[in-house]
């Protein structure tokens, strides 16, 4: 018997029906400013170091990542047994969820942040609760915790520094969710290397705490997909119950063993990043008709008088950024990462050409 496209799509689940696919911009012919990335290659013999030891790609991969928690353990200065890696952050965002979340069970969040927490909520039928930032940039604490009284919450996240907000939030708000609301508490310290600050030595005081690191933007590595989660070994174990088997391949473990070898080499890259977001900020600050906001990570974000505009100005001019919409209380924003210091230099040209229209 035929059934027709719409009988197909009565049998999707409600939450899949409702949701709008995540459209990420892929346009190689631009200068991509857009996507927080670390815009510079890696260190220098380090392509050829993997290639000359690239795994045996007919075999599946160690499904325990035995050797690259070993080698993040060594970076985190944790035990393999307190480090979970995933498929990137999306993965191990939507595997907590898939934990400790589910039908019946709410989750916490802060908007604007971050929007995979939202839709990995939908696809694992997590109610979603939210708290926005104050003034559209601090962090809600009274209200985060009165949430997170209603028995169906089970997870809050916090995103330190914030997406897209560039935010650092005090790490004695963070830790007052963690010992008053009683609930999971996640934070996500994608940018942690930019802001120089994270929460990983209070991992052994919080059985409730997890923190989120990843390998795509520091380490410049995004198109590999590999991210790592951290927290007491019993609540990893907890977590691990619902990894799918061989979920990191071979090459994204190799890659990130070799990464945490050039330290030294990225540390400079990073501190390069800082210093090229700070001269951006400075310089997008003199701008009239701007308006910028403070920020720790490696992208910034501001405001223009007619967005959309500057988006479509800065894309006739070979820049992709990150057209945010409205975001709460800060209206209708842009979001522009660090590139390297020439594209930098040539952005910066292009804002002055545009600010004279």
């Amino acid at each position: 018997m035929e059934i027709s496209l719409q009988q197909v799509e009565e049998f999707v689940r409600p939450e899949v029906r409702r949701l709008v696919p995540y459209k990420a911009n892929h346009m190689p012919q631009c200068i991509t400013l857009d996507a927080n990335e670390n815009p510079f290659p890696w260190p220098a013999g380090m392509r050829e170091k993997l290639a000359a030891e690239s795994p045996a790609f007919n075999r599946y991969p160690d499904g325990m990542a035995q050797a690259l928690r070993q080698a993040i353990g060594g970076y985190v200065k944790l035990s393999p047994e307190e480090i979970l890696v995933g498929n990137g952050s999306d993965e191990l965002i939507q595997l907590i969820l898939l934990t400790f979340g589910g039908a019946g069970k709410s989750l916490v969040v802060h908007p604007p942040t971050f929007s995979m927490y939202q839709i990995s909520a939908h696809l694992t039928s997590t109610a979603v609760k939210e708290v926005p930032l104050l003034e559209g940039l601090y962090l809600d604490v009274e209200q985060m915790l009165q949430a997170a009284k209603a028995p169906d919450v089970h997870v809050l996240i916090v995103c330190n520094p914030n997406n897209p907000t560039g935010s650092l939030f005090p790490r004695q708000d963070i830790l007052r969710l963690v010992r008053e609301s009683g609930k999971m508490v996640v934070v996500d310290e994608a940018y942690a290397e930019f802001s120089g600050e994270t929460l990983i030595p209070e991992l052994k005081n919080y059985p409730n705490l997890v923190i989120l690191r990843t390998f795509s933007k520091a380490f410049g590595m995004a198109g590999l997909r590999l991210g790592y989660l951290l927290g007491q070994a019993g609540t990893i174990d907890l977590i691990n119950r619902v990894r799918p088997p061989f979920n990191v391949n071979s090459l994204s473990q190799k890659a990130g063993i070799l990464a945490l070898g050039y330290l030294q080499d990225y540390q400079i890259q990073i501190q390069t990043i800082k210093d090229e977001t700070r001269k951006l900020f400075e310089e997008l600050a003199k701008v009239s008709g701007l308006t910028i906001y403070p920020t720790k990570a490696n992208f910034i974000l501001f405001r223009p008088k007619d967005s959309d505009s500057w988006a479509r100005e800065l894309l006739k001019r070979g820049f992709l950024v990150r057209n945010m919409g409205v975001l709460p209380v800060l209206g209708k924003c842009l979001r522009l990462s660090a590139g390297l210091p020439e594209e930098n230099e040539s952005f910066l040209q292009a804002v002055a050409e545009i600010n004279a229209l």
